[in-house]
């Protein structure tokens, strides 16, 4: 009776597995266990450097400030003829400027004669004048013709020429206050009979008289 049913039950399993051996390919080496999933690509590039943040630039060096214009100036200029003459000397002549909007009250003009760094005569207007608010005008001191043309004809000489010195102060300044100018330049002949000037320094500063 056993033998029966043990012989049932190897029929019942050879009838179940047929079917999924019959699906079973002939070959089994062509069998490959499932892929696995991907794994996540690492990217191997670097990430990009950050830019270089620029240094704040330097501040621009500034300018030299530039010195404030005097408010009353003085200025040689060019002459087709010589100066007038009267007596023994010529009245040599400069150009005064208020560029000021205020006027300049006691204004006085003196003008030395230099030879060789050495002062060979002065002469100094007389009391003083008032120059109005953007007015310009022509004034002009004696030097003697002598020394005058010693200066046109003699070597050109930074220690040489003519010093002019203005001084005076404005409406607005406070009570007391003097400002000052100062010319030193060169006289030089022009042809036919005229005259020009080399330029020797301008000042602001009120210095003592030179001796």
């Amino acid at each position: 009776m056993g033998k029966f049913f043990a012989l049932v039950i190897a029929v019942v399993t050879v009838v179940w597995l047929a079917p999924m051996c019959a699906s079973l390919p002939s070959d089994l080496s062509t069998l490959s266990a499932p892929a696995a999933p991907p794994a996540p690509v690492v990217s191997t590039a670097t990430a990009p450097a950050p830019l270089p943040v620029a240094a704040p630039a330097a501040p621009a060096p500034s300018a030299p400030a530039a010195v404030p214009l005097s408010p009353v100036t003085i200025s040689t200029y060019r002459s087709r003829s010589m100066f007038p003459v009267e007596g023994e000397s010529y009245v040599v002549s400069v150009l005064r400027r208020n560029h000021a909007e205020a006027q300049a009250e006691g204004v006085r003009l003196t003008v030395a004669a230099r030879v060789r760094g050495e002062v060979i005569e002065r002469a100094e207007s007389g009391p003083g004048q008032i120059l109005a608010p953007g007015t310009t005008s022509y004034f002009g001191l004696p030097v003697t013709t002598e020394v005058f043309d010693h200066l046109l004809d003699g070597p050109e000489d930074a220690r040489s020429g003519l010093e002019w010195t203005l001084t005076y102060r404005l409406e607005s300044d406070a009570p007391g206050t003097t400002r000052c100018f100062g010319l030193r330049a060169l006289p030089r002949r022009r042809e036919p009979s005229g005259l020009t000037w080399v330029p020797l320094g301008q000042t602001r500063k009120c210095e003592p008289a030179a001796p």
